[in-house]
């Protein structure tokens, strides 16, 4: 008995879900299940050399899954090599990616060398054919689980490359004796052994998977299989123009300014993050340190202890100790003894006396006492800890001890900036002392504002240039993943180079439905689209008022026929339907029936089928050679041949 078998698309449900298995009882029969019209007119149009021909369907998964459409190749070919085996002849009608189900089964058998024998024709009603390579690198076409396997296998001869190079560093290429490079080879042979063993292994497995690149598959495949195609395809057919234009297009996700105000945003918090980076950095605040310690105060010229501005600032030292001292004795006798605390304030305001003209003084006698005065502050606070002094005379803590790290940044802003500002020599006594005080409470926020500013004009010039680049990273990763999703691609090692109306392996062929059949389908899509819009504009109360999106999806998929579309609407136009007919009917081991040769439509499906499948020039425009061909076949023929 002759056999058809029919081989659904992806997302067959109405709804657009993909669990072929389980069809909705309730909702309409399609072209390729059971008891749908096309089964009942190849039926009747159809017949096989020894009786009636048997229209089987078969169902997978349909997904848009490269890795679905050929695991759904390989149940194919299972049931086509059941077909085989009887030696009975059959057809294969695939529409949309279930014309890609039925070439990948073809390239699958013809990898193992186990050609279908009976299969008379295959025919693919706009199937876009995804286009694939081979990534360039084996490692790049692993696995992530034989990627982890390479790499570990690599780790032995890494290990030995990295000993043989310290070997090279220490001894030169000095031998230690006569056997050393021979077993120096021998080593590096033998760790080479498991990355060899690992190579070969996946490159064995990376062959058998990838059978349907060879050179070899690809011939075999045009030799069983390219004269037995027929393409048909409709040119304004959505799924298959959109899926060839794709890898062409250019979307642009992200402006290239997208992320420049948020980065800019950063310069608030920068100030503060420069100075937890000074005050946590061991390298910056030695250096600070080392810099005070040797450019500006001088601290071993200055702090020696035999010099006399140090001595000088001992005797000051003393006379302020004094002071405190009879400033403490009237504070302790103030309310017990009147008299013997006014007589301790009196000494006391002597002493701030004595200490001032002392001060005055030594001032005229060393010129360099305020300096002295400065590094030893420096030098007691900074260098020395308990009067001894931090390991290698630098900075107590080694740039470690945070808290002291915080007081030299306050020291630098404070009498370091109040210094460079006030010269001690010129401005002196309480006015300098106030213009001291005051130089760090204005002058440093405003130095502060102007960093602010100069590093917020930076990183404005940093979020424009990373945000161009990143723009451009993201537009090119996001374009890519929704192309591999389009395209169904999840295998592991190859890239979509794109789209087109026949798989790689075939030489292109005339695949454009004649005028008169193409507009008969453009006008049912036209027409179911425009009963669409009504019952969309009737329900629109409705779907307003559908409470989340799952109930507006249900919503909206019980008002679509998805016939609204030319790539869903081949099978709802009876001429479309009689050509696949008359096609089959012309395989070897078809006939047509009565039925359909006595058709009053019949001469001119003839014709159709007659200009279908023919070699096409590189090029050419198919729509073109139709015209041409045409004439030529518009005598009437009871049978059509043609040569894909």
């Amino acid at each position: 008995m002759a056999t058809v078998v029919n081989v659904h698309g992806t997302f067959v449900h109405s709804a657009g879900t993909a669990d072929a298995l389980n069809i909705n009882p309730q909702a309409p029969v399609q072209w390729w299940q059971q008891g749908s019209t096309f089964e009942q007119e190849v039926k009747s149009y159809v017949a096989g050399d020894d009786g009636p021909v048997d229209v089987v369907p078969f169902t997978w998964r349909s997904q848009n899954s490269e890795i679905d459409r050929r695991q759904a190749g390989s149940a194919l070919l299972e049931t086509l090599r059941g077909l085989d085996k009887k030696g009975e002849p059959y057809v294969v009608v695939g529409h949309s990616h279930g014309g890609s189900v039925i070439a990948s089964a073809l390239i699958e058998s013809v990898s193992r060398r186990k050609p279908l024998v009976n299969l008379q024709r295959w025919i693919t009603i706009g199937t876009p054919f995804v286009g694939m390579r081979k990534e360039r690198f084996l490692f790049s076409r692993l696995t992530l689980t034989r990627k982890v396997i390479f790499v570990a296998s690599f780790m032995l001869f890494m290990m030995f490359l990295f000993y043989v190079l310290g070997e090279l560093y220490t001894h030169g290429f000095r031998a230690r004796n006569e056997r050393y490079y021979t077993a120096l080879l021998f080593s590096g042979v033998m760790m080479t052994l498991p990355i060899l063993f690992s190579y070969i292994v996946f490159r064995f497995f990376d062959g058998r998977e990838l059978k349907g690149y060879s050179a070899g598959t690809v011939r075999r495949a045009r030799e069983h299989y390219a004269g037995k195609w027929l393409p048909l395809s409709h040119k304004n057919d959505e799924a298959v123009q959109g899926l060839r234009m794709l890898p062409n297009m250019k979307l642009h996700f992200f402006d290239d300014g997208f992320a420049a105000s948020t980065i800019t945003k950063a310069s608030v918090i920068a100030l503060p993050l420069v100075y937890l980076l000074f005050v946590t950095s061991p390298t910056i605040m030695l250096g600070i340190a080392d810099f005070l310690q040797t450019r500006i105060y001088d601290v071993q010229e200055f702090v020696e202890e035999d010099s006399a501005a140090t001595r000088a600032r001992e005797e000051l030292r003393n006379f302020s100790g004094r002071m405190r001292e009879y400033q403490e004795q009237a504070d302790q006798q103030s309310g017990l003894n009147p008299v013997a605390a006014e007589e301790a304030r009196q000494r006391a305001a002597n002493a701030r006396r004595e200490l001032r003209e002392k001060r005055r003084q030594l001032e005229q006698s060393f010129p360099e006492f305020t300096s002295v005065e400065r590094a030893q502050r420096f030098k007691r606070r900074f260098l020395q800890r308990n009067g001894q002094p931090c390991e290698g005379g630098r900075l107590c803590g080694g740039g470690t001890d945070y808290v002291l790290n915080s007081k030299l940044l306050f020291h630098v802003v404070t009498d370091e900036l109040s210094s460079a500002v006030v010269d001690d020599e010129i401005v002196g006594g309480r006015m300098g002392g106030l213009l001291r005080l005051l130089i760090p409470v204005v002058l440093v926020p405003f130095v502060f504002a102007v960093i602010a500013l100069v590093i917020l004009k930076i990183i404005e010039y940093v979020a424009q240039f990373a945000s161009l680049l990143l723009a451009r990273a993201l537009n090119t990763v996001t374009l890519a993943e929704m192309k591999r999703s389009t395209f169904g691609n999840d295998t592991e090692g190859e890239i979509v180079v794109g789209a087109d109306y026949g798989p790689s392996w075939l030489e292109p062929v005339t695949w454009e439905l004649p005028a008169d059949v193409a507009d008969r389908i453009s006008a049912h899509s036209n027409s179911m689209a425009s009963q669409s819009i009504a019952k969309f504009r009737e329900a629109i109360s409705t779907l307003s008022y559908a409470e989340g999106e799952d109930a507006r999806s249900r919503l909206i998929s019980d008002y679509l026929t998805w016939n609204e579309l030319v790539h869903t609407s081949y099978f709802e136009v009876p001429e479309f339907r009689k050509m696949v007919a008359l096609a089959i009917s012309q395989a070897p081991g078809f006939r047509p029936t009565e039925q359909l040769l006595n058709d009053v439509g019949y001469q001119a499906t003839v014709q159709w089928v007659a200009v279908l499948g023919q070699p096409i020039v590189i090029g050419q425009n198919p729509s073109i050679m139709v015209a041409e061909l045409a004439p030529q076949q518009a005598q009437p023929q009871p049978q059509v041949s043609y040569q894909a």
